[in-house]
């Protein structure tokens, strides 16, 4: 597992074997969820565990909502999902989740849901393969 209070910039130091390292950026920094552990690894992995867990359900969920013409059911569900990726800062998601939570809220279709949803599950993919190899999940 990645030390993360070792990295408050938000990117892991990888060493390639020889004497050039390099940095991978991640998708999320979890700095404020470390601060609030104080230090309980647990916690941490809990959060985590429950992001990798929830992300596609809600996911699916959204889509669900969204080719039933559920828009204010999209919007809610894309509320409850802002909660983990504010929490997590995921950068990446925040637009096009508040997007989704927006359109919700006028109960209307626009031509950039499709998109942004796709988005939004290319991400989450994305982040929940970084958490698993850095949490060895």
């Amino acid at each position: 597992m990645v030390d993360f209070m070792d990295n408050s910039n938000n990117s892991e130091k990888i060493n390639d074997g020889t004497r050039n390292n390099f940095k991978r950026e991640r998708s999320y920094d979890i700095s404020q969820i470390l601060l609030m552990s104080r230090g309980d690894d647990g916690f941490v992995k809990s959060i985590v565990k429950m992001f990798i867990v929830q992300a596609p359900l809600h996911i699916d969920n959204i889509v669900k909502k969204f080719d039933g013409g559920d828009y204010k059911g999209m919007g809610e569900v894309a509320h409850q999902l802002k909660q983990s990726v504010y929490a997590m800062r995921i950068y990446n998601l925040k637009k096009p989740v508040m997007f989704l939570v927006n359109a919700g809220k006028k109960n209307e279709f626009d031509d950039s849901l499709p998109s942004q949803i796709e988005l939004i599950k290319q991400t989450s993919e994305l982040v929940i393969q970084e958490l698993k190899a850095d949490f060895e999940f």
